[in-house]
């Protein structure tokens, strides 16, 4: 019995005094505020010389992959990791698996608990697999088609995405899916919003809660067919609508914008109308309860939940626009040529190379937005902005300008500016009369 006692003793001293290998990927949850917490993941590797190296990931934003670690410091027990692009640092104890510390960036001090993370079993999710679709209740009347597909990749990997037909989102990425006792849940919108749902067979009956407020979404697995555009047309009045019709408006605050309607047959014969704006970085929004009497024309966009209705004459119909209380006048023109807007931008080409890459940064801790600086084929420098979160990808920056370290960038309807220090760009957005502080940061890609 002494010498067993002895034996405990000696495994129970040399587990005190070895260091545990954090090999591995430690996630934990980072509260922002009462009702906002994002995924926080280091993932750390060792070194032949007993050194570690991290980079830090955030699978809720778009913003933060993969970001290298600075420097990595671990010696008995105690764990700290600086991440100078980010000017954060996190310093924590390692103890009974877990790591207990703190993310410090300047002006704040957040508690943050790191333990193992282990990724779903890729079975446990198959009874998802394939199309889900419904209606998200809005406050009043209002419903928006939300549409998730879950799909398994070429890798063998579980991938979830997200469309809203009425915002002209697609495959906006969805995280953290799991699927527990028939339980589902999710988060969208970049960790900004969960849903949570019973999953029953062929139906997933749940709410999609954002801050404090939750909206009832209940799926259905099956494939999402958009409404009948055309219930209320004649095939004499489809005929006068087929073809691509273009014309310009004025959002408020915004220099004037393209606008293009689309009706067309497809392959299996059915009747399709959709709208386009290339500026505002909008595609295919299927339009609704289209009409044509008489020379009065009629259509909405469920999306900017507006509608147009205007007078057919010829090749042109002139009409209104009615969205958010407003009333724009539109001229649209059958067959009329799309010019693609010309981006005036008035930075050093030398500038533009070390700016080359993707900029992001929260907007009032919510929305990703990212700036793309990059070079056409044709040798042309572009900016594009994305906002992952709402599945806008591409939207063309109109106008661009560096004056004094300044940077200025224009967008349909928006704009942003900021100071350009280093890989850094401390600015604000400004869009309806309003100015939020956006800070971006260059992204930088593993080596």
């Amino acid at each position: 019995m002494k010498k067993l006692v002895l034996i405990f003793s000696l495994l129970f001293c040399a587990e005190t005094f070895a260091q545990a290998d954090l090999s591995g990927t430690w996630q934990g949850k980072l509260t922002m505020s009462p009702n906002e917490k994002i995924t926080i993941q280091f993932i750390i590797t060792k070194q032949a010389d007993g050194s570690y190296k991290a980079v830090l990931n955030s699978p809720d934003t778009g913003g933060i992959k993969n970001v290298p670690a600075s420097s990595v410091k671990y010696a008995a027990g105690k764990l700290t990791v600086d991440v100078a692009s980010l000017s954060g640092s996190y310093s924590g104890t390692v103890e009974k698996g877990a790591i207990t510390g703190e993310w410090k960036q300047p002006g704040s001090t957040l508690p943050l608990v790191l333990a193992p993370y282990k990724k779903p079993e890729v079975g446990t999710l198959k009874p998802l697999l394939g199309e889900w679709f419904g209606e998200l209740q809005l406050p009043g009347s209002t419903k928006m088609t939300m549409i998730f597909r879950f799909e398994m990749t070429k890798d063998g990997k579980f991938a979830g995405l997200m469309d809203i037909p009425d915002q002209g989102a697609k495959d906006v990425p969805v995280a953290d899916v799991l699927l527990d006792g028939g339980q589902v849940s999710l988060k969208i919108a970049g960790g900004q919003a969960d849903y949570t749902g019973k999953l029953s067979g062929n139906t997933i009956v749940g709410t999609v809660k954002q801050g404090a407020q939750e909206f009832k979404l209940d799926l259905t697995r099956g494939k999402y067919e958009p409404p009948s555009a055309d219930a209320n047309l004649t095939p004499e009045a489809k005929k006068q609508l087929l073809g691509q019709w273009v014309g310009k408006w004025t959002p408020p605050g915004s220099d004037p914008v393209t606008v293009i309607f689309r009706f067309e047959t497809t392959k299996e014969g059915k009747f399709r109308a959709v709208t386009s704006s290339p500026e505002q970085g909008a595609s295919e929004l299927d339009l609704a309860d289209v009409s044509l009497k008489g020379d009065e024309v009629g259509f909405k966009i469920p999306g900017a939940r507006g509608e147009y209705s205007g007078k057919l004459k010829g090749d042109t119909i002139s009409g209104i626009y009615r969205v958010n209380g407003g009333m724009f006048p539109i001229t649209i023109t059958k067959g009329a040529k799309y010019d693609p807007p010309v981006a005036l931008i008035d930075i050093p080409a030398e500038t533009m190379k070390q700016m080359s890459g993707r900029w992001s940064g929260k907007l009032a801790g919510a929305l990703t937005i990212a700036f793309r600086f990059e070079r056409a084929a044709n040798g042309k420098n572009t900016i594009f902005m994305d906002v992952p979160e709402q599945g806008a990808k591409a939207v063309p920056v109109l106008k661009a300008s560096l004056v004094n370290d300044t940077l200025s960038l224009k967008i349909a309807g928006a704009e942003y500016s900021g100071k350009l220090s280093g890989n850094k760009i401390d600015g604000s957005w400004s869009q309806n009369n309003q100015k939020i502080p956006l800070l971006l940061t260059k992204e930088q890609a593993v080596k």
